[in-house]
């Protein structure tokens, strides 16, 4: 029984030394049995090195193992894995458990995903350092800081909850290690080994203990470690070895109190790193360095990584006085081009003949970079391994199970129902999918609607009507039969047994095969792998929730959340899917160490090395006190600090042959970065060390066909700009010309896009129209508006999914539909407008707005209490505006002479009809709210009123401008069918109205300030007996009623928005000419993008526009506005 120390720096061949060992022994065919013990993440590599550097015959006298596999092999043979395992999610989902259970026992803990977390970690770390719960009780009670007895009596008061749970019935994976320390002397199969152990960096208790009874019961155990020499330091802060010699001098203490024998140590060392560190040693301990010294440096292969390995090892450094021409520095303007500058530098490599295996990228954010090297290490076609743990819960499988779980305790709310369909793991296609979910955001499905009552159906035709009962039976059937199974109480058993039966009756299982076939064909073999072993782990995790909850009564929600708290715990590691593959790591988990190429990346302050650092549930000062009491937990945030300054060494010192070493100017979001004090500390040791960057200009390269093409349409690009560029691109395009004519051919159309749309050709005019443009004036009022969009509108008839939400139109629609059935009603009834009180309004408007609220149409005003609440405030609104129509009706001389007048074949006016050049025609209809006459002996007069649910008015230039055609459209229609003459067009606005006052305002004041916020707006003719006749009650002064001013002199003042007959009749003129030349721009194919911009308000339809993400409308692009002037509209000719 012996123990030997091999030591030495990074670099200098420990495990190579090693690996001699073995294969020496083997030579010599030693009786000893071999076994070489490594972290997990480093086995597969220890594996194939053993293959490759050993005969046949050491496959079968040596191998590879780890702590964790030793346990298994153990107890297996002695006893002791009788019991389940609970692995990371059981015990997640049992601590959970305890803190709901008995939180009146904890004064700290309180019931969070956080806090489970964290004390899982807590229970980790004790039971790693085998700290019992008789310590825990007794230093508990001896505590006098009442702030840490609490602490300590919360943590003691979950593990005693927590031990009595798995102690009859399994066994934690956290105690496998321990089981093992004290079954060991037991088992025969390393009984008189030649114990190895390489690339540890430290170990826990329970490894501490199990390296005790190796020492104890093996032939001899030799352990590496990374260290310049073995004095400990009194000055940790300036040893990077500082935690590597304590561990190596606890291996030494261990190895004395059991009295075994230490071999000489084994210093590993060039000849450079020896002298230097010689220096070193006679400078700090007087002392000369301990052990076999041997020249064996064996990982760098250039003097710039020997020198770079060195002084990262010191507090001091010396210069390296030439050009370093194998370690690179790029300064990144962003993680994008950082990435894409590694893919380059790596496709130039692999040209030269480096394996991507002997290539590694290693951060110390992988999930900053993990998406972007995926995505552009594809786009220069690099097999690339992303060394990472994935987080379940975005799992397909888990997304399934989750929803289907909340379906039941979120009341069938829409993102759990369709959560749980857009898995792709249910009956529906996609089309289908589809549908139904625009039917259920149009009509607010969710709670009960999804099965209590009959679906709603108003707009739908026969055929649709169809398909969206079959999606519901589709959808409901099965999801009823999962909850009804489980009617009444229920066991976390009872609902688990109900998922798996839910599986089998919906082949869940069977599409989830065929998702893993069909990603197997596309050439996606990660994704593939991650769903079957997914699968497997989804298994084990309902197994688990069984055994360690099987008999507990749970809600639904209860059980969602236990399962999610398992699923976040059990993190879905993978393997490489072939050898040969860029590994992209964590600095702190990263299998890539020993490769000839090593990129460093993201090396900014903050990251290299992090500040931010998690004490978990015991902070510092706690362990620290714990510490002089006997209790020993792991490294505190200063200990954990040494650790990252070595891991960051070994990342420095991980190539053989080339170090490339980046670093951000600023993040994705364009936010300044510092670069961290090591890129500082490698420029002062390499003085002469060029640096690169793409910060002011970007570097252009010609690697693969693929991305040369992309650069070359960024060179065509810069060209087209007048920038000057290399002739050695007018050679590229020359080849692409030559040799892909059409895809050079589309992308120089793309190069020079306008986002300007060609006009349509005849052929699809034909389709869309025909020889007669049948359209509506709001219609036309949309093309001049934006052409593009009524194309989008009205030819491709694109439309956003109807929300379910009460929209303005909605309120629109059904306050006219009130007050059309509230003149109906008058005519029925025989009811004379000009007499009714204002309690008749009251009673038959109220009457009319609850029928009308139980139309299938309306059913969205019924369905939540919000909009019904909305409902109620618009009835009384309704009652408020009706009165004042009426009001306004008889205050006036003019009768109605009709309302919902349509000009339509059939109708009231036949369709309004222009012919157009080419022998063809434009066909309008409309409907006109309301039409009032008053005759008189100069004639008949007439105005037209239309009821707007927002403040609108009549601005000439938008008339001009082609904006605002429809009441003058309708007037001058009218006028020529009924033979009268204009009275005025205007806008009856329906608002909620606000008004400004004060407490003093008395009723007949505050009525006054609501009349005026009801006043019709528009234009009217500059007549003062027609204005009278509009308002009986006016004399002199201001209109409450229309819009007009009566002066002294009794005629209409100039300050009212008035027209003589003769600019009406220009107006009337041009409506004719406006809307032909509209209709014939429509009928010629014009889409182009040139919506309006009104000067005075700075409006522009693109404001609220539905298409603005089709458009793309930029004025950088070539497009531009068609500016609306506010100037003084001349009418007269």
């Amino acid at each position: 029984m012996s123990l030997q120390i091999i030591y030495g720096t990074a670099g200098t061949g420990k495990s190579s030394y090693i690996f001699e060992q073995i294969q020496e022994n083997i030579k010599q065919k030693s009786n000893h049995a071999i076994k070489l013990i490594t972290p997990e993440q480093f086995s597969f590599t220890a594996e194939k090195k053993l293959l490759q550097t050993s005969s046949t015959p050491s496959i079968l006298q040596a191998e590879v193992i780890t702590f964790a596999r030793m346990a298994y092999r153990v107890l297996n043979e002695v006893g002791g894995i009788a019991k389940q395992r609970l692995n990371s999610s059981g015990r997640a989902m049992l601590i959970d458990h305890i803190l709901l259970t008995k939180k009146n026992d904890f004064s700290f803990l309180g019931k969070s995903d956080e806090n489970v977390e964290m004390i899982a970690r807590q229970l980790t770390e004790l039971k790693k350092h085998q700290i019992t719960l008789e310590q825990l009780q007794n230093i508990t009670k001896e505590e006098q800081d009442s702030y840490l007895q609490r602490k300590l009596q919360d943590i003691t008061t979950l593990y005693e909850n927590y031990t009595n749970q798995i102690q009859t019935k399994y066994i934690d994976e956290n105690d496998g290690l321990t089981m093992l320390s004290q079954k060991l002397e037991e088992s025969s199969q390393f009984q008189n080994c030649d114990i190895y152990i390489d690339e540890f960096a430290g170990f826990t208790l329970q490894e501490y203990e199990i390296l005790r009874k190796l020492l104890k019961i093996s032939h001899k155990v030799t352990i590496t470690i990374c260290a310049d020499n073995l004095n400990q330091n009194t000055n940790p802060d300036q040893d990077l070895f500082y935690m590597n010699k304590q561990t190596a001098n606890r291996i030494l203490e261990i190895a004395k109190q059991e009295n075994i024998e230490v071999e000489e140590p084994v210093l590993l060392s060039s000849q450079t790193l020896h002298n230097h560190l010689n220096k070193q040693i006679l400078v700090e301990s007087k002392e000369p360095t301990e052990g076999i010294q041997t020249n064996s440096a064996k990982r760098f292969k250039t003097k710039e990584l020997q020198h770079l390995a060195i002084q990262m090892a010191s507090p001091f450094y010396e210069k390296y006085e030439s050009e370093p021409k194998n370690i690179e520095l790029f300064l990144a303007n962003n993680p994008y081009s950082e990435i894409e500058h590694v893919a380059i530098e790596i496709t130039k490599l692999a040209k030269q003949g480096y394996r991507y295996e002997e290539m590694a990228v290693i951060t110390k954010n992988i999930a900053q970079y993990a998406s972007l090297c995926k995505a552009i290490f594809a786009q220069y076609e690099i097999p690339v391994f992303i060394d990472e743990k994935k987080d379940l819960s975005n799992n397909v499988l888990v997304k399934f199970i989750l929803s289907l779980l909340e379906i039941f305790s979120k009341n069938w709310s829409y993102e759990a129902v369709f959560g749980y369909l857009k898995t792709g793991l249910t009956s529906l296609e996609e089309e289908d999918l589809a549908t139904l979910e625009n039917y259920c955001i149009k009509w607010g499905m969710k709670g009960n609607k999804w099965y209590a009552k009959d679906w709603n159906f108003y707009e739908e035709n026969e055929e649709e009507i169809e398909k969206i009962q079959y999606c519901k039976k589709q959808v409901v059937e099965p999801l009823l039969a999962f909850k009804n199974a489980l009617q009444g109480t229920k066991t976390v058993k009872d609902i688990t047994k109900a998922i798996y039966h839910f599986f089998i009756q919906n082949e869940t299982l069977q599409k989830l095969e065929k998702k893993i076939e069909t990603l197997k064909q596309d050439g996606e073999l990660e994704i593939a792998k991650e769903y079957e072993t997914s699968l497997q782990i989804v298994i084990d995790l309902l197994d688990e929730i069984v055994l360690v909850l099987g008999d507990e009564n749970i809600t639904f929600e209860r059980y969602s959340k236990i399962l999610k708290m398992g699923f976040t715990q059990s993190n879905l590691g993978t393997i490489p899917a072939t050898a040969d593959q860029v590994i992209v790591g964590d600095i702190d988990r990263s299998r890539s160490h020993k490769v000839k190429i090593a990129f460093l990346i993201g090396l900014n302050d903050g990251s290299f090395p992090s500040t931010q650092k998690d004490e978990g549930f015991l902070d510092d000062a706690d362990r620290n006190y714990l510490k002089t009491k006997g209790i020993e937990l792991a490294k505190n945030s200063i200990e954990q600090l040494y650790d990252e300054n070595f891991n960051i060494y070994k990342a420095f010192t991980t190539a053989e042959e080339k170090l490339y070493l980046s670093y951000l100017s600023s993040d994705a979001e364009g936010k300044s970065l510092r670069p961290s004090i090591l890129i500082h500390k490698i420029k002062r040791m390499f003085p002469n060390l060029k640096e690169q960057s793409d910060v002011v200009e970007r570097k252009s390269e010609i690697l693969l066909k693929n991305t040369t093409f992309d650069e070359l349409l960024i060179q065509l690009r810069n060209f087209q700009m007048g920038i000057s560029i290399s002739p050695i691109w007018f050679q590229v395009y020359k080849y692409y010309s030559d040799h892909e004519p059409e895809k050079l051919k589309n992308a120089l159309k793309a190069l020079q896009y306008e986002n300007t749309p060609e006009p349509l050709e005849p052929e699809k005019l034909q389709k869309l129209y025909g020889n007669t443009l049948k359209t509506s004036v709001s219609r036309l009022e949309k093309y001049q508006s934006c052409a593009f969009s009524y194309y989008l509108k009205y030819g491709l008839k694109l439309k956003e999914a109807n929300d379910f939400k009460v929209q303005s139109i909605d309120t629109g629609n059904f306050m006219h539909e009130v007050i059309d059935s509230f003149f109906d009603y008058l005519e029925e009834e025989n009811l004379n407008v000009k007499k009714i009180t204002t309690e008749q309004i009251q009673t038959i408007t109220q009457q009319i707005v609850e029928e009308k609220l139980t139309l299938k149409k309306y059913d969205i005003f019924n369905s939540i209490p919000k909009y019904r609440i909305l409902a109620q405030r618009l009835k009384k609104v309704i009652v408020k505006f009706m009165q004042y129509i009426v009001e306004s009706i008889q205050k006036s001389e003019f009768e109605v002479l009709g309302h919902e007048m349509e000009f339509k074949e059939g109708k009231d006016y036949p369709p309004i009809v222009f012919e157009l050049q080419d022998g063809k025609q434009v066909e309008i209809t409309g409907k006109i709210d309301r039409m009032d006459i008053a005759k008189t002996p100069d004639g008949n007069y007439i105005r037209i009123i239309d009821y707007k649910s927002s403040i609108k008015n009549i601005n000439l230039n938008e008339v001009l401008a082609g904006l605002q055609l429809q009441l003058l459209t309708y007037l001058d229609a009218a006028c020529k069918k009924e033979d009268v003459l204009p009275a005025g067009v205007f806008y009856f606005n329906l608002i909620d109205p606000i008004i400004n006052g004060s407490q003093t305002m008395s009723e007949e004041e505050i009525e006054a300030e609501l009349r005026k916020q009801f006043k019709m707006q528009g234009l009217i003719l500059a007549d003062s007996k027609i204005v009278r006749k509009m308002d009986t009650t006016l004399t002199s002064g201001p209109s409450d009623i229309v819009p007009a001013y009566i002066n002294k002199e009794g005629e209409v003042s100039k300050r009212s928005n008035v027209l003589n007959q003769k600019q009406f009749e220009n107006l009337q003129s041009y409506m004719e000419k406006i809307i032909k030349q509209i209709s014939e721009e429509i009928l010629h194919g014009n889409i182009a993008i040139e919506p309006y911009y009104q000067l005075q308000n700075k409006k522009t339809p693109c404001e609220y526009c539905e298409y603005k993400a089709i458009c793309q409308f930029n004025q950088t692009t070539k497009n531009h506005y068609r500016y609306i002037t506010n100037q003084e509209v001349n009418i007269e000719a």
